[in-house]
């Protein structure tokens, strides 16, 4: 008799995790928070097991559908890199992250074009290495990010049961180039005038980070809603929806330029290096000077902590619910008299 949807609802954790088999090597996995559907196969001589999804989101049909599906997949042995990287997009990165753009970006831009062709089982720790120092050309951080996403694609390799060992485990830092350090970067008023005087198309998206504080995720993806720039739950860091205050000279940037991050990223690395500006700043200094520059200028700390959406700590965290609407507003308006002061050579 077959696994029916009623035995699936039925199965309740009873103290420790435990395998419930459905049949044909699939198993619903029924722990303390959850209940989740595994294949186990043997591949090998060895014990491989792939995740499929949790139930109830993952009916039984659907779960015998996929398990049918590996089943008549073909032979993990010859599956290559670009197969893979296509199943984790599809199966962990869009239903898993936040932004699935980002980790899409290294997989066409960096694993796809090096890897794609090879197969999965001949990677050695060496190839997997090569892939992330010709990288480095995008900065050691770039670079970084690539090793930890090649390092969670070759995990996802183990769980599929394509590979028994990740070759990019054991890779770090080093490889990479990234020494990660604690930034303090504000700019000075000089570059602020520069940043004002930008003509390239990011200048308009670097400007409005300036005058809202807003994280370069938050002024591409957020919303206009009259004079505020809203940001979904789901969009900012903490998992807090927010709102920022438009003054005239942010909504004169508007409409904010169709780029990447990335791209505005490279062409500011790119100014940096070329205009001898050392240390170079990034996007997200530009954050950090807008909040400097409102408590220089008297805003109260946690009317800055409220304007950057950060989550407060201690007591204020418990209780202080309020908006502070007001003064989130009069904060927004004296960052923008103060970044004006200087940008029209009235201060400094």
């Amino acid at each position: 008799m077959s696994f029916t949807e009623r035995q699936a609802k039925a199965e309740q954790w009873d103290g420790k995790d435990r395998l419930v088999s459905a049949g044909d090597n699939l198993y619903l996995h029924v722990r303390r928070s959850s209940k989740t559907w595994i294949i186990r196969r043997t591949i090998k001589g060895k014990m491989t097991v792939r995740t499929l999804g949790k139930y109830p989101a993952l009916r039984v049909n659907e779960a015998r559908a996929l398990t049918l599906a590996a089943a008549l997949d073909k032979n993990p042995s010859n599956q290559t890199v670009a197969d893979l990287a296509e199943r984790y997009f599809t199966d962990v990165v869009k239903p898993e992250h936040r932004r699935p753009e980002l980790f899409r970006g290294y997989l066409d831009r960096a694993v796809i074009p090096q890897l794609g062709t090879r197969r999965v089982m001949e990677l050695t720790p060496s190839d997997v290495a090569a892939v992330i120092r010709g990288y480095r050309e995008r900065g050691a951080r770039s670079a970084d990010q690539l090793r930890t996403v090649l390092r969670s694609l070759f995990s996802f390799a183990i769980e599929t049961g394509v590979r028994v060992d990740n070759p990019a485990a054991q890779l770090t830092r080093r490889v990479s180039g990234y020494r990660p350090e604690a930034r303090d970067r504000v700019l000075t008023d000089h570059e602020l005038r520069e940043v004002w005087a930008f003509d390239h198309e990011s200048g308009r998206l670097l400007r409005f980070l300036l005058l809202t504080g807003l994280r370069i995720s938050e002024a591409q993806k957020g919303t206009l809603d009259g004079d505020k720039w809203r940001v979904s739950s789901q969009l900012a860091k903490n998992g807090k929806a927010h709102w920022v205050h438009l003054t005239p000279a942010a909504l004169a940037q508007l409409p904010l330029p169709a780029t990447t991050a990335t791209n505005v990223q490279a062409w500011l690395r790119r100014w940096c290096k070329r205009e001898k500006i050392d240390p170079s700043f990034t996007p997200h200094d530009l954050r950090r000077t807008a909040a400097t520059r409102m408590a220089s200028a008297g805003v109260a700390p946690f009317i800055v902590e409220r304007v950057m959406n950060h989550t407060l700590q201690g007591v204020m965290a418990t209780y202080n619910r309020a908006e502070y609407e007001p003064e989130r507003i009069a904060a927004a308006e004296t960052l923008e008299r103060v970044l004006l002061a200087v940008v029209n050579g009235n201060h400094g």
